[in-house]
């Protein structure tokens, strides 16, 4: 008998568990940080490529629907993706621009370069 009621007992706690941990990921939800996240790759000469169209997109949408759009990368690159945004209608107070500090990589290898031409868009 002793063996069923510590049974039952963890097993309730099991239970329990789970509506606690529903609650913590709604109330991360609730304090309005964005919640879509993806990387657009520059190509050289600060061109967006075709390939980066359905992101930006998404994020234009997210712009006239009344989210803060949020531009992360270095200067160049993240007013590129603003001013396609703001040509393809997205509300220029509806995006955010935080100049990110990178700091030059050696130029070993074609990646490196790619890597300082990233803009991160969050909304």
């Amino acid at each position: 008998m002793q063996k069923y009621r510590i049974a039952a007992v963890m097993l309730g706690g099991l239970f329990l568990t789970s509506p606690a941990m529903a609650q913590t990921t709604n109330l991360a939800y609730a304090t309005g940080e964005p919640r879509t996240e993806t990387i657009v790759f520059l190509q050289k000469g600060n061109v967006l490529p075709p390939s980066a169209a359905p992101m930006v997109s998404n994020a234009i949408i997210a712009a006239k629907a009344g989210k803060t759009v949020h531009l992360m990368g270095r200067l160049e690159q993240t007013e590129v993706v603003k001013q396609e945004m703001i040509r393809d209608g997205a509300p220029a107070g509806a995006i955010v621009v935080a100049h990110d500090p990178v700091k030059a990589l050696p130029r070993v290898d074609s990646l490196s370069d790619t890597a300082s031409r990233i803009v991160e868009i969050k909304y």
